[in-house]
């Protein structure tokens, strides 16, 4: 299926997320679902996940749902996180996970895309930790362009 091609394909190219352990659990149509591992090397001077973990999570989780929304034609577009904003919530504890959609009509952004041959528009993400506490709240702007 081309969710799980796009899956192994940013888990083969992002070398960062691998370095955090991050793991893109799934993939649809403008959603999905990743996670990262409790681990002390990703922690703060609390004992709870970094700020900048937790937002490479965030981020990453940002990237796989928009790659989801334009999975038929990811190959010929060029992404560009263009802005994001973060409001942390509460302390994340242990394991983390994020939840990311793109808001709204997916079939109207790709027809602005194949008007335009350009689209921006928000990403939001969730993070929750091991608890089901939500942790942080993310938006992120992505620009997609048709590749020159």
């Amino acid at each position: 299926m081309v969710y799980d091609r796009i899956k192994q394909q940013m888990m083969d190219t992002l070398p960062f997320v691998q370095l955090l352990g991050i793991r893109i659990d799934a993939i649809g149509n403008g959603t999905s679902e990743v996670s990262m591992p409790a681990d002390p090397k990703l922690n703060n001077h609390l004992g709870t996940q970094h700020a900048g973990a937790l937002f490479t999570l965030a981020e990453t989780a940002s990237g796989a749902a928009m790659a989801g929304a334009f999975a038929d034609l990811i190959l010929g577009l060029r992404p560009v996180a263009k802005e994001s904003r973060i409001q942390y919530q509460k302390v994340a504890k242990g394991a983390t996970r994020a939840s990311g959609r793109v808001p709204g009509d997916v079939a109207a952004l790709k027809a602005t895309l194949k008007a335009d041959g350009k689209v921006a528009f928000p990403v939001e993400v969730d993070v929750f930790d091991e608890h089901g506490t939500l942790a942080a709240q993310v938006q992120v702007d992505w620009y997609l362009s048709e590749k020159r």
